[in-house]
């Protein structure tokens, strides 16, 4: 039966050059060496211990600096949304404003939060938020003033009306105790009015003075400034319009103006605004009318000849045409003539 072999056992070859000194050397050499790298791994087990600690210790304090970042961003976001949002209810139009404002406020944190989780420059786009918040609270104050809203003005207002409100109560008590001696008041008031305003009215269309024997008469102007009686149309230069005022002792003496309005065939006022034509009032139908020409006279409350003329310096038509005189803004007297 074999002996097994033992492989920790010394070599049983005998060496016969080497002496006890030598194997105690030899088992010194191989404790310190064994020591060595014991202490050697201790070391780097220490080394990387301490290293992992950095590392943890810097991964802490990343987490904790994006935290930090985080809330930073929180608070100035949360401020600029609470000042945005105190600006609203004066205007429809501000508080449109203001919500594209929060919208675009919205979307910049998302982008700095992106950038605080990717451990990338987020500090000036932080800058950048608040300055964006003082920029819209800027426009808004801008934008107020466009539309005259004004905080300290609504404040005012708000006063005044309360006080309006509060004038207004005690006029509406006085009034209500008063009631019944003031509706006979406004009703006698009303009754006088009307009763003047017909008096007035009276009055002013007595005081239009009426003409009588309007004649109309076609002339042809020939160079030498003589007027030649026409009848025909194409050889009319001008229109002579005269007539006779009637005695009216209503009216004071002095100078009056009639506004002669002559209607070609088709039904058209002639007028020419350079030529003296305008527009006046007619009082009885209480609407304008366009006049061609002005007559004026020196009235003295009897009968006055007066004469008006219309030269347009372009060619009639044929037909009928009417005339209409109007004095003080009242019809007073009418007429027609014919061209062939």
């Amino acid at each position: 039966m074999s002996t097994p072999t033992n492989f920790n056992q010394p070599n049983p070859t005998p060496n016969y050059g080497e002496s006890p000194n030598d194997n105690s050397r030899r088992l010194l050499t191989m404790a310190g060496i064994a020591i060595a790298v014991l202490l050697g791994l201790s070391i780097f087990l220490m080394i990387s211990k301490y290293k992992s600690g950095q590392e943890l210790e810097a991964t802490s304090l990343e987490l904790t600096e994006q935290k930090q970042a985080f809330a930073e961003l929180d608070t100035k976001y949360n401020d600029a949304v609470a000042q945005l949002e105190q600006q609203k209810g004066l205007n429809a139009q501000l508080d449109e404003k203001i919500n594209q404002q929060l919208q675009s406020l919205e979307q910049n944190k998302a982008q700095i939060e992106t950038l605080i989780r990717e451990k990338r420059d987020y500090r000036s786009a932080m800058n950048r938020l608040e300055r964006q918040k003082q920029e819209y609270l800027a426009e808004i104050d801008k934008l107020k003033e466009e539309i005259g809203i004004l905080t300290d003005r609504n404040t005012e207002l708000t006063s005044e009306n309360e006080t309006l409100t509060s004038s207004l109560q005690e006029t509406q008590t006085m009034l209500s105790e008063e009631s019944t001696a003031k509706a006979a008041l406004i009703s006698e008031k009303t009754q006088l009015e009307t009763e003047r305003n017909a008096l007035s009215k009276k009055v002013d269309i007595a005081s239009a003075i009426r003409v009588k024997n309007i004649t109309m008469k076609a002339v042809d102007v020939r160079s030498s400034g003589k007027e030649r009686s026409k009848t025909r149309a194409s050889k009319v230069d001008k229109l002579n319009i005269c007539f006779v005022t009637e005695p009216n002792d209503v009216v004071p003496s002095g100078e009056e103006t009639f506004y002669i309005t002559v209607i070609d065939p088709t039904g058209a006022t002639l007028a020419i605004e350079s030529l003296g034509s305008g527009i006046a009032q007619d009082k009885r139908k209480e609407e304008e009318f366009r006049y061609t020409t002005v007559a004026t006279c020196n009235y003295d409350n009897g009968e006055t000849n007066v004469c008006g003329a219309w030269e347009p310096g372009q060619s009639f038509v044929k037909g009928k045409y009417d005339v209409k005189i109007f004095n003080k803004g009242y019809l007073v007297g009418t007429g027609s003539f014919n061209l062939k």
